[in-house]
């Protein structure tokens, strides 16, 4: 079945992006923040092309220099000393990246799903899909003190005049690399927002 660009009036849909949040109540404050390189999840069984990883990697760097509640440790720096931590779990080694650049915390992301849509952006016969779990570990911690989830496959056009996608990228069907980057934009934002400074201006 191939979805075209016909869109309809149908119910209104919230334009927030699809991001399930938990964090601790006692959130520490974030000053200085190392950003992971970005790796596949253990669940994502094939479904992350070869340079997902990098890419993603790549935008929530971005994103996260963006906003005003931190400053971002420089990525070489921040990858020399991940070189240097030994081997263990994800949330173990964040922690320990943090403390050994004297951050206040890593965020890190991992990726479950990176499925391109097949067709174009005026028809397909599947929609992109994308799942990018983040989390932030504090300086010298194992555990994550913030947690975000981001999955999703974009609908029908013609479920959603009135959807996200629309108002972000007009009436077409978004490549993976389009559907990621609202997800990372948000939860960069919301994690600014939890840590205790508004988000910056500049983030949509």
């Amino acid at each position: 079945m191939v979805f075209g660009l016909v869109v309809a009036a149908g119910c209104s849909r919230a334009l927030t992006p699809p991001l399930t949040v938990s964090a601790r109540h006692d959130l520490p404050s974030i000053r200085t923040l190392a950003v992971m390189p970005v790796s596949p999840s253990p669940a994502s069984a094939g479904n992350v092309p070869a340079e997902a990883p990098a890419l993603v990697g790549r935008m929530l760097v971005e994103a996260a220099s963006r906003q005003t509640a931190w400053s971002v440790v420089d990525v070489k720096q921040a990858q020399a000393a991940l070189d240097s931590i030994p081997a263990d779990s994800l949330e173990s080694r964040a922690g320990s990246l943090a403390a050994r650049l004297r951050a206040d915390g890593t965020l890190a992301a991992t990726i479950a799903v990176y499925r391109e849509r097949v067709g174009s952006a005026y028809g397909v016969t599947e929609p992109a899909s994308v799942s990018i779990q983040f989390l932030l570990v504090p300086a010298g911690e194992k555990q994550p003190a913030w947690k975000a989830d981001y999955t999703v496959t974009q609908e029908p056009l013609a479920y959603n005049l009135r959807s996200l996608w629309v108002a972000r990228g007009g009436p077409r069907w978004l490549a993976t690399d389009d559907l990621a980057r609202i997800g990372i934009d948000e939860a960069v934002r919301r994690l600014a927002a939890a840590v205790g400074t508004p988000p910056s201006a500049n983030t949509p």
